[in-house]
């Protein structure tokens, strides 16, 4: 494995980083904190800087107009991005890569849109009695000729503010376990479907997700994902994507927060000397760098192996991203707080709360640490 990374991989991490060090650090604290309340004209300037960096449709595949790069670019590019505590809109948003492999009557209505942006889509799996244990849906699928008919309450959609349809897991034949479980394309003005409470959520950025239920929804049959019974290998693909994403996310975020515990150790004086010159404070930043070092090479070699075998041969990798890096990255931001001392709580001077909390969720989303371990031991004993 070659450990250094290619020149036109260099010349993208330095134009994201870029792109947040002067369109995004030095005006993020006049912005709303979600994204969602940012104004038309903020979206579009924002969405016009990223093509002008050549930051947009990353990793669409380039005969659906993207730029086709890997899991190893996505990476790079959400670390620069992850430096700022707010997120930038039409970054990083592509569709479920199951859609290109869908008729095309599917990626008119559905793919193209969320491409060209003018659309997103959101999805919801989890249930009020079932978290990380996607076996346990009870939200059904009754085929009745040419469409589907689904019944269910659903926590946590994610991503729906512009969204205009929704991926939905339910069961469509209860006799198969987690074989009996198929993903379907709902529209989001489809009658019986609808919000039954917001759910605001510690990390700030995050917005609001919802709950929503489904009463006698119809969905035609085209908008089954795959086949029938495909649903759990699907979002485990789908998972195992986003795991490897957060690393990218926590490996932003410790970098961002060591920066800032550095630049204030060198420079706060404390009983007549600097405070980096304290032993104690010393050790802390260098436990954080451990932590980074750590979190960057795992999640490095998970996106070497996805972008040589895909997710399928990453699925170890990808849950110890998502079990260790997280926490690593928490530890490293934690430190930092302690470092600047009760300027490290000022929520308005500095990241450091918007990055804890940001992460803090994180450990819940796309299995939660205990989930990881288990998937992981269960990799492990193959």
């Amino acid at each position: 494995m070659d450990f250094e990374l290619t020149k036109a991989q260099l010349d993208l991490q330095e134009r994201a980083r870029t792109f947040i060090d002067t369109e995004v650090l030095p005006h993020y604290k006049t912005w709303p904190i979600t994204a969602p309340e940012y104004s038309p004209e903020l979206t579009s300037h924002l969405k016009k800087k990223l093509q002008e960096f050549g930051l947009s449709k990353l990793v669409i595949p380039k005969e659906y107009g993207g730029q086709g790069l890997g899991a190893m670019e996505d990476v790079i590019v959400l670390t620069e991005f992850a430096r700022s505590p707010r997120r930038v809109p039409g970054s990083h948003f592509a569709p479920w890569p199951i859609l290109y492999q869908a008729s095309d009557a599917i990626k008119k209505k559905y793919l193209y849109p969320v491409i060209e942006g003018s659309t997103t889509w959101s999805m919801c799996f989890t249930e009020p009695e079932a978290g990380s244990d996607l076996a346990r849906i009870k939200t059904t699928a009754v085929k009745k000729g040419d469409h589907y008919v689904i019944n269910g309450r659903k926590m946590w959609r994610t991503g729906h503010h512009g969204a205009s349809y929704t991926a939905v897991a339910a069961v469509t034949d209860p006799s198969k376990g987690h074989r009996g479980i198929s993903v379907f394309l709902v529209d989001n003005n489809s009658p019986g479907f609808g919000k039954v409470r917001d759910i605001p959520v510690i990390a700030r950025q995050w917005g609001i997700e919802e709950e929503v239920k489904l009463e006698d929804v119809v969905v035609p049959a085209e908008n089954l994902l795959g086949e029938e019974g495909a649903g759990f290998a699907i979002a485990q693909h789908q998972f195992n994507r986003f795991r490897l994403r957060l690393g990218g996310v926590a490996l932003g975020m410790a970098l961002r927060s060591q920066e800032l515990a550095i630049d204030w150790a060198k420079n706060r004086e404390v009983f007549g000397g600097k405070l980096g010159d304290n032993q104690a404070i010393q050790w802390m930043l260098t436990d954080s760098q451990y932590d980074i070092e750590s979190i960057r090479w795992n999640t490095y070699y998970a996106a070497w192996l996805v972008d040589r075998g895909g997710f399928a041969a990453a699925r170890l990798p990808a849950s110890m991203v998502k079990g260790y890096c997280i926490d690593a990255g928490m530890r490293v931001v934690d430190r930092a707080m302690q470092i600047l001392g009760g300027r490290g709580l000022a929520i308005d001077d500095y990241p450091f709360s918007d990055f804890y909390n940001h992460l803090r969720m994180c450990k819940q989303m796309e299995g939660s640490t205990e989930i990881m371990k288990i998937v992981m031991a269960r990799e492990i004993l193959k």
